[in-house]
């Protein structure tokens, strides 16, 4: 029964999202909310419409909120699949998180639209998402770490939070890599949540990725449509709570902690794209808020191959990587280990081909 009803979700959150976007496409075009050519850092060679970071957030959130209100009205009917009626305890008790989540996404979705029309400081953008991180963090969203103290806590989940949107939003630098590495990232959390009975977080990770596929209909390359800010912030951020409300170790089945480490691997690669990038910038000694063409994307054009060759490739290093970590909960430390050793390997591979092309340079 579950397996029909994520079907459903996904198909949801995808169609709304596609139909959503393609509106408001329209009304960027009518609204002259394009993304222009600047010849230097930009690829595209003419104008594209934004507000794909608005249509996400509104599919999302509609898509949420719509069949929530479904289930609570027909909470006490037959109509209601009894599957559903036995998680409505479950969805109770985690009402004030996903308020938590749908607010502060609307707020940051709000700032990004603010600096795709004027563009806003780093600093400014900093500010904003620590404060929405200590929102959901008092909501009940956190990263604990097996310690029970609350300062370790904030600081973990601020961090964690701050950096995996930020992560997002600097791979927005080519046509469909930030959207369709999430949405790899996103299905492969959805197995693991699905696979161990976590079904309403499931259910929002199917909504999620739907929404997502939706979008890279019109912005794989050539896009169609742009994201902006608003949308790779708005990816990354919901993504990075998404991963925190999901559970990883359980200590009855799992033979050692290492499934807590999931998520670094499941999204190795925006954050070696992040850490990379800052390194290179701070080589250069120049602001690691300075925007450039240093990301992983950019060195694999240099490397010979094509913009879409590039973001192809790292969706299959981020699958590749992504699928050794659904084998955590169920290895040995050696596994474990094995498996660890397997995504620093790729990782290594891209650096020595990289470091290649310069010595023949």
């Amino acid at each position: 029964m579950w397996k029909i009803i994520y079907i459903y979700i996904f198909s949801f959150g995808l169609i709304a999202s596609y139909l959503i976007v393609r509106i408001l496409k329209k009304a960027a075009l009518n609204m002259g909310l394009v993304d222009k050519p600047d010849f230097k850092r930009k690829i595209h060679t003419k104008p594209v419409p934004l507000l794909g970071g608005l249509g996400m957030y509104l599919a999302f959130t509609l898509s949420i909120v719509f069949h929530l209100a479904i289930i609570y009205r027909l909470r006490d009917s037959v109509i209601l699949p009894q599957t559903i009626s036995t998680q409505l305890l479950g969805i109770n008790s985690i009402m004030t998180q996903l308020i938590a989540i749908l607010t502060t996404t609307f707020l940051l979705v709000l700032l990004g639209m603010i600096d795709d029309i004027k563009p806003l400081s780093a600093r400014t953008k900093l500010i904003f998402q620590i404060i929405l991180a200590v929102i959901v963090f008092w909501s009940g969203i956190r990263v604990t770490f097996f310690t029970s103290n609350i300062v370790f806590s904030a600081i973990f989940t601020i961090i964690w939070i701050i950096g995996i949107t930020n992560a997002f939003n600097l791979m927005d630098n080519m046509d469909g890599l930030s959207c369709g590495t999430a949405f790899i990232s996103t299905f492969i959390f959805f197995l693991i949540s699905s696979t161990t009975g976590q079904f309403f977080v499931s259910s929002i990770l199917a909504c999620f990725g739907g929404v997502m596929l939706g979008f890279l209909i019109f912005n794989f390359a050539p896009a169609k449509v742009f994201m902006g800010d608003a949308g790779s912030m708005f990816i990354g951020y919901t993504l990075s709570l998404l991963t925190i409300i999901n559970t990883y170790y359980r200590p009855e089945t799992a033979l050692t902690p290492a499934p807590v480490i999931m998520p670094l691997l499941i999204l190795a690669i925006p954050i070696f794209d992040m850490i990379s990038v800052i390194y290179i910038r701070l080589k250069n000694r120049v602001s690691i808020f300075t925007a450039d063409k240093n990301h992983i994307s950019h060195r694999l054009v240099n490397l010979g191959m094509s913009h879409k060759q590039a973001v192809l490739f790292i969706y299959l290093v981020n699958f590749c990587i992504g699928l050794g970590a659904l084998l955590l909960g169920s290895l040995s430390k050696y596994g474990c280990f094995i498996v660890l050793l397997q995504a620093l390997g790729i990782l290594t591979i891209i650096i020595l081909l990289e470091r290649v092309k310069k010595c023949r340079c």
